[in-house]
């Protein structure tokens, strides 16, 4: 014969791991949610970005045009990294933080580009010393995301860490 104690802990242990089954679906399809709300706002972006690159041609100088061009591109570069990500995240059923950081590289490269072609007509304005000071913190923004980045490639892979560095 049981003791009483013991039937209960089996039925709530069975409990949360049904409650857990049911968090793991909601999970999954919020991530799923999220990556076709990418797809879509992505392919979008891109389009948008393509028509104003040929509208805009031959508007302004090229380089202005190109370098426009140059930014809305990476920020599609970001949406499709988001959604290698998620899609990681499905897959492995994990959290990887290498995406998460190259999204970053890209955010800053992006704001570097921006900034920079700004600055020219900054030249010798009491702003120009503060784009400066911005485009430093970018550039060492990258460079330490990038060594992350490596550091991250260069460490063996555990089997029983995620790449977080947390136990799963």
């Amino acid at each position: 014969m049981r003791p009483r104690g013991v039937d209960r802990e089996r039925r709530d242990r069975r409990d949360r791991s049904g409650i857990a089954v049911l968090l793991g679906y909601g999970e999954f399809l919020i991530d799923t949610v999220v990556a076709l709300a990418l797809i879509v706002g992505g392919t979008i972006l891109l389009g948008v970005v393509l028509y104003d690159f040929v509208r805009d041609l031959g508007q302004g100088p090229f380089s202005v045009v190109v370098l426009e061009l140059l930014s809305g591109l990476l920020l599609v570069f970001i949406f499709t990294e988001l959604i290698t990500t998620i899609r990681v995240v499905i897959a492995r059923r994990r959290v990887v933080v290498e995406p998460f950081l190259i999204v970053g590289i890209v955010a800053a490269v992006r704001r570097l580009i921006v900034i920079s072609a700004e600055a020219e007509n900054l030249l010798g304005t009491a702003q120009f010393r503060d784009v400066v000071l911005e485009i430093a913190v970018l550039a060492g923004t990258v460079l330490l995301l990038g060594a992350t980045v490596l550091l991250l490639r260069l460490r063996p892979a555990r089997d029983n860490e995620s790449t977080t560095g947390l136990p799963e």
